[in-house]
């Protein structure tokens, strides 16, 4: 079995290598109690490392941790941050027990699609596969992604003409992945909140015009038709959306 996982220390050069990790995936929220989750105070965790393999006596190992997620040739593909972890002996020499702190658990489906993403990258329209309420597992793994290749550079040039696909929007998470898309490619990665959209953007564009063909933009309307209290006053997710999409110079053309 391959080494899928490792786990590094903060503020040290420990490194635990795993094969797999188990009870590490469990997070099953939505995207109507995500900022609920994110205030709420931090979950503790505790899952097993598979066929650890340690570079430092278990004894030292504690503390802030990241746990990788590596594709094939051992490379991160994404990173989550954990406070306070300890680390102890399995019932066998084959686990190690960690328990730690983290603010959201990583969601249930998103070890599916890390295993899915070593074979070969994300297919265009591959999140429609997804039912809706397992859309958030994407957007956990595009952002995850994302924050590891941005800093070497891999960040795409925002395009003039965007066409996003809307058949599949029929949730807020769902609007998400494919605004991802449209604007990054497969895969792609723009937020999955409202503020994180508007900050997307004002750093992705630098306020450059761009016109975006929504296609099927009635799926939306009326799926995000729900009602929001903001320090405006009540809007639509839909049209909340669309004023975020229009302060930051996208111009939107029902496709």
């Amino acid at each position: 079995m391959s080494v899928k996982y490792s786990v590094q220390f903060e503020g040290s050069d420990a490194i635990v290598s795993a094969c797999d990790l188990e009870g590490f995936f469990v997070g099953r929220y939505s995207d109507d109690d995500f900022g609920s989750l994110l205030e709420a105070e931090n979950s503790r965790v505790t899952f097993r490392l598979v066929q650890p393999t340690l570079d430092a006596p278990i004894q030292t190992l504690r503390g802030d941790i990241e746990v990788l997620v590596l594709d094939t040739e051992g490379r991160p593909m994404g990173r989550y941050a954990l406070w306070g972890a300890k680390l102890a002996v399995g019932d066998t020499p084959e686990y190690l027990v960690v328990t730690a702190q983290t603010g959201l658990p990583p969601h249930a489906e998103a070890r599916r699609l890390w295993d899915r993403f070593r074979d070969s990258p994300p297919r265009r329209g591959e999140w429609c596969t997804l039912q809706v309420g397992s859309r958030e597992a994407w957007l956990e793994v595009a952002g995850l992604r994302y924050a590891e290749s941005a800093p070497r550079g891999e960040c795409s040039i925002p395009p003039r003409e965007i066409v996003m696909r809307g058949d599949e929007i029929k949730d807020v998470a769902s609007f998400f992945c494919a605004i991802g898309e449209a604007f990054r490619g497969p895969g792609g990665y723009i937020g999955q909140s409202f503020t994180e959209l508007e900050e997307s953007l004002e750093d992705y564009l630098k306020g450059t015009p761009v016109r975006l063909t929504w296609r099927n933009i009635s799926v939306a309307r009326s799926s995000l038709s729900a009602v929001m209290e903001i320090a405006g006053g009540p809007i639509s997710k839909f049209d909340l959306l669309l004023e975020i999409l229009s302060q930051k110079n996208v111009d939107v053309i029902p496709g």
